[in-house]
């Protein structure tokens, strides 16, 4: 797949830097636009399979690796040559596509309404992704859009260049047979497996555009664009933060599974009432709460405001007040814009005398929502649990 047919013109690039200067409002767009997409029991089957096949392949390679170590002065192997795998039958990752693009006018609505040159964009991006696809023998593949996905994200928020066209083939044949192994796909149609190859490929390539665009011209501000789009798209999909997601030639990708399991299963702390009014409403990462506010205020604060949930996200700083309190701040892996801040008494100080910058940590509060300046999404009477 030739990566230089994902450029745009110059003109169109001028109404991308419009796009994504948005700010706020395109993270609403790329949250309801490609995260709606995948926030489906169909689409958490797809990123969980995938998840779990990286997770599982890369533990292969590690012991593969020890074990070449080990035996590296030890005696050849005897045993005869490996039997060719069968052949894996990939038709349900593929789709018979409809004819007609499904999400790109959808997405120019959200973007700007009426505007011609915004559907014109997306339509090119999309066309040109075809041609790539097909010239390397997987069109209409909703594996292969999947690892364009993963893979040019994860190396544009990383700022790690653009992954060449190999690794990226060999990543969509990881995921294709985790996808058909694991029946992922056995109950989706043709038309929403084309609907979800169109949203991951329009908002991957407008994130890979601009980035494009950033280091011809040498400016970092379209550059950091760039990497915000990247790390919100990955956030939108895999609902982890883009902090844990890699990409390399070397090593693949890599996914850095946040600690659901201890999430689920950590104890109420005693300093705090246990009863069912504390109880946490929702799990989520601080990435993701910043994102909910800064795309639509109204709505966040109907689903979270006043509400217990539980935020895991990397620690950015512990502070004392003037007044005694205690805040934590997470990074926001949206790469600017409002943090998650949440303020704690002082009961909590050897809990939190725990923590250290750049340390994952997971906190429970209440909701308040976004401070006046619009800086940070704050909770109150927030617990280390």
């Amino acid at each position: 797949m030739n990566k230089s047919k994902l450029a745009v013109s110059r003109c169109g690039f001028l109404i991308l830097v419009a796009i994504v200067s948005c700010a706020p409002a395109l993270a609403q767009h790329t949250d309801d636009s490609l995260g709606g997409t995948f926030n489906t029991p169909a689409g958490a089957t797809i990123t969980k399979t995938i998840m779990d096949r990286i997770a599982r392949r890369n533990r292969e390679r590690r012991l593969a690796a020890r074990r070449s170590g080990a035996n590296s002065t030890g005696r050849t192997s005897s045993s005869g040559p490996a039997q060719p795998a069968a052949k894996l039958n990939e038709a349900s990752v593929l789709f018979r596509p409809t004819g007609t693009q499904l999400k790109t006018r959808e997405i120019a609505n959200v973007i700007d309404a009426g505007n011609p040159q915004v559907f014109k964009l997306l339509t090119v991006l999309l066309e040109e992704f075809d041609k790539g696809a097909r010239a390397a023998g997987h069109p209409n593949d909703l594996a292969l859009a999947m690892s364009f996905f993963l893979a040019t994200n994860a190396s544009i928020y990383h700022d790690a260049g653009e992954p060449s066209d190999p690794q990226m083939v060999e990543l969509r044949d990881t995921i294709a047979e985790a996808l058909v192994e694991g029946n992922a796909l056995s109950n989706m149609g043709d038309r929403k497996k084309q609907e979800m190859y169109e949203a991951l490929v329009l908002f991957t390539g407008l994130a890979l555009a601009t980035y494009q665009e950033g280091k011809r011209g040498g400016n970092a501000e379209t550059v950091k664009a760039s990497q915000k789009l990247a790390g919100q798209n990955l956030l939108a999909v895999m609902s982890i933060s883009p902090d844990k997601i890699t990409f390399t030639d070397q090593a693949g990708l890599n996914i850095e599974a946040e600690p659901a399991a201890a999430i689920a299963t950590a104890p109420q702390s005693s300093l705090e009432p246990t009863g069912p009014q504390n109880a946490p409403a929702a799990t989520i990462s601080a990435g993701k709460l910043v994102i909910e506010f800064e795309g639509n205020e109204v709505r966040a604060n109907q689903m979270y405001g006043g509400k217990r949930i539980r935020v895991n996200g990397t620690v950015n700083s512990i502070d004392i007040l003037k007044d005694g309190r205690i805040t934590l701040t997470f990074v926001s892996p949206a790469m600017g814009y409002a943090n998650t801040r949440c303020y704690f008494n002082k009961s909590q100080s050897s809990r939190l005398a725990e923590l250290k910058g750049g340390q994952e940590a997971i906190v429970e509060g209440t909701v308040r929502g976004l401070d006046g300046r619009r800086f940070y999404v704050e909770l109150e009477d927030c617990i280390v649990p």
